[in-house]
């Protein structure tokens, strides 16, 4: 291979978690449960923040997986889930070239966090912000970037996972059965660290994998077409173990929600789980 197909390829990979960093994580003063919940309640966030402001699918995810990266080194006891949504969103707006005013994203997160899991899909009126509300996300939109040391690069899987397909010569009716159930696959790895765990390649093919079985379209005659892209059964499986995993914790999320728990969306938020977590180990 010459240098430059390297550098390419290159371009198509992430800065994925390293198992200190994973550990690190893991010794912060709250349960692999409750993290796992609070990076798919932020990563939920992401999502319904970015359809409010009607900005594309990539863009969201990117958000998302700055969020995902940001929140894996600081924790969550040190900010709001709120303030650094707000911000991955204003980054990743400008790493897009998405023209969205700071104004509009702190009131379409504010909007989400009125319903942050979807569950009564209510809407609320446009707000007005004061120049301290843009400094707070000033100031976040700072320490995310420094946090991550500037590295704002992000690969997301759409583009991939339509690439792949072409490449599959399927015909246009399966194509765009599966495409479409893809992409929600897709949409879901993005609630979760299943995006800063594993490459583009691995969550698109896992994406289209998933789709194919679920529309019960055999691709290429059953030969392992995910082999071309570089991709093995061994992290598909991982994703699909974690995309099962995330879809328990979105149910019990809503659950907290439905019996009329607030979201854990504030730093207050989370140390009253933490307390609630505590009370209920004790008995």
């Amino acid at each position: 291979m010459d240098r430059h197909k390297r550098v390419k390829l290159t371009r198509l990979t992430n800065a994925l978690a390293t198992p200190s960093q994973l550990q690190e994580s893991q010794t912060r003063g709250l349960t692999l449960s409750l993290v796992s919940s609070l990076h798919y309640l932020g990563g939920s966030l992401t999502q319904i923040g970015g359809a409010i402001l009607n900005i594309p699918a990539p863009a969201i995810a990117a958000s998302a997986i700055i969020f995902h990266r940001f929140h894996l080194l600081a924790g969550f006891l040190e900010s709001s889930i709120r303030d650094t949504v707000a911000a991955c969103l204003y980054i990743a707006s400008k790493t897009c070239e998405i023209p969205v005013r700071p104004s509009a994203i702190l009131a379409a997160v504010d909007m989400a966090s009125e319903d942050p899991l979807a569950v009564g899909g209510k809407r609320i009126p446009k707000r007005k912000y004061s120049h301290a509300n843009t400094e707070t996300l000033d100031h976040w939109e700072l320490r995310i970037l420094t946090t991550l040391a500037f590295d704002m690069h992000v690969v997301t899987p759409y583009t991939l996972c339509f690439e792949y397909l072409v490449a599959m010569n399927i015909d246009n009716e399966r194509q765009k059965i599966i495409a479409q159930r893809a992409w929600n696959y897709i949409n879901d790895t993005m609630t979760t660290k299943i995006c800063i765990l594993h490459q583009p390649n691995v969550i698109a093919a896992t994406a289209i994998w998933l789709a194919a079985r679920e529309a019960d379209v055999e691709l290429l005659d059953g030969e392992k077409w995910w082999e071309a892209f570089d991709v093995d059964t061994e992290d598909m499986g991982h994703v699909v173990l974690l995309l099962r995993e995330g879809r328990n914790i979105a149910i019990r999320e809503r659950d907290r929600v439905v019996s009329g728990r607030e979201p854990t969306l504030t730093i207050e938020d989370v140390k009253e789980r933490v307390l609630e977590e505590a009370s209920l180990s004790s008995w």
